[in-house]
C-alpha cells in the first residue's frame, strides 16, 4: 500500500469481515506529524487507521498515543458536524 500500514478492527461477533469497509468511512482526520489518517463511521466509531510506515520509524513512541487520540477526536467531531449538516438539508 505504498508505505502505509492498514490496521483493521475485526468485529468480535463476525471476525470474517473487517469492520473498516470503505463504505463505513464517514469522516476522517489526519494524524499529526504526518503519521497517517484515522477514519470513523457515521456514529463516530473508529473503523480504520492508516499509518505511514516511514513516519512511524522516526516517531517518538511515547508521543504516538497522544497523536492518535487527538486525530480520533477530530474525526469524531467531523462526523458529528457532518450529521448535523445533513439534518439541516
Amino acid at each position: 500500500m505504498n508505505g502505509l500500514l492498514r490496521l483493521h478492527d475485526l468485529d468480535e461477533e463476525d471476525d470474517r469481515r473487517p469492520a473498516s469497509r470503505r463504505d463505513d468511512h464517514f469522516a476522517g482526520a489526519d494524524i499529526d506529524a504526518g503519521l497517517g489518517r484515522v477514519h470513523v463511521d457515521e456514529a463516530g466509531d473508529l473503523v480504520a487507521v492508516d499509518l505511514d510506515e516511514r513516519a512511524l520509524c522516526t516517531m517518538n513512541p511515547a508521543a504516538l498515543g497522544g497523536h492518535l487520540l487527538a486525530a480520533i477526536e477530530r474525526a469524531e467531531q467531523a462526523a458529528r458536524a457532518e450529521r448535523i449538516e445533513r439534518r439541516r438539508l
